[in-house]
């Protein structure tokens, strides 16, 4: 269980026909209920609070939270349902945990339906999304105070099936299903291509080049370093590619022997003095130091569980 968000009020009532309604577009007067145990609301505005709703009678055995979970969901599917309807596409971005880098999408590139609280047998998903033969290839999880239970986790992972996480700390939350582009807490799928190796996701490098000057004899230099989202990788990373877009931007990186790892390989060397930038010394002296101006190019991806 996680700890129960703070300052939640009822957002969103039921009006007569079944249609839920904000707060901040209702009127006085109107007739509304609560969506989650279906007693009467108030509407109340006021000059310290915003508007929100209240029971006209004591409902103890409902909550603000229990009500915000029911009607974020149920605003969700009804979006996602016009946008199958009118077959729309519908933006999702997210921050990806597994390679950092922040993906784009279509949410409906598979599915063609949606259901609320679909009967998966082992769990009851808050939203799924169904694909033309009727399989569950996305779940969306709403969590206010319930995150999704471990075995509903496991059995997620073992069948593909994406899981998409909305995490709630206010009724303000709501609005977050105005945008344009949906945006997820958390989102299990990364869309980087597989390792032709290994079959694991693989990670999207960038080749920085950095304006630096020899450690030995000052004169100006290019710096090449490779990086991800995540870390740095180090010089045995280095592609064939990488350093040919390397030195076409000016670096000069061959092959040296270091008498301190009594080993042979490819770094950044100074033109004029031939000295050579250690694995150490390049981030350290030179990756590290953000007042260095430098360019970061798109150099593909690689394996970080084969390399």
């Amino acid at each position: 269980m996680i700890p129960i968000p703070k300052d939640i009020l009822y957002c969103v009532a039921e009006t007569p026909t079944g249609e839920l309604i904000k707060a901040s577009d209702a009127h006085k007067g109107g007739s509304y209920a609560c969506p989650a145990c279906k007693q009467s609301f108030v509407l109340r505005r006021g000059k310290r609070k915003r508007p929100h709703f209240a029971h006209k009678a004591l409902s103890p055995n409902c909550t603000p939270e229990t009500a915000l979970h029911h009607s974020f969901k149920t605003l969700m599917h009804e979006k996602i349902q016009k946008h199958i309807e009118q077959s729309l596409p519908l933006k999702i971005q997210w921050d990806c945990s597994n390679c950092g880098e922040i993906h784009t999408g279509n949410l409906l590139k598979k599915a063609v339906k949606v259901q609320l609280e679909a009967n998966l047998e082992i769990c009851r998903p808050d939203i799924a999304l169904l694909d033309k033969d009727g399989s569950t290839i996305a779940v969306i999880e709403v969590v206010v105070t319930h995150a999704p239970e471990e075995t509903t986790l496991e059995y997620y992972q073992q069948n593909r099936i994406a899981i998409v996480i909305y995490s709630l700390d206010s009724d303000e939350d709501i609005k977050r299903l105005d945008d344009e582009v949906l945006k997820p807490d958390n989102v299990s799928l990364c869309t980087n291509p597989k390792c032709l190796k290994c079959g694991n996701k693989m990670t999207k490098k960038y080749l920085e080049i950095i304006d630096a000057s020899c450690w030995k004899c000052h004169a100006p230099m290019k710096v090449a370093a490779l990086s991800s989202r995540l870390w740095y990788l180090g010089i045995s990373d280095f592609s064939d590619s990488d350093i040919q877009l390397a030195n076409q931007k000016g670096c000069f990186l061959k092959s040296q022997y270091s008498n301190v790892e009594k080993e042979r390989y490819i770094a950044n060397t100074c033109r004029k003095c031939n000295r050579f930038i250690g694995n150490h010394y390049l981030f350290r002296d030179y990756v590290s130091f953000i007042e260095l101006e430098r360019e970061e190019l798109d150099a593909g991806y690689y394996c970080h569980h084969c390399q």
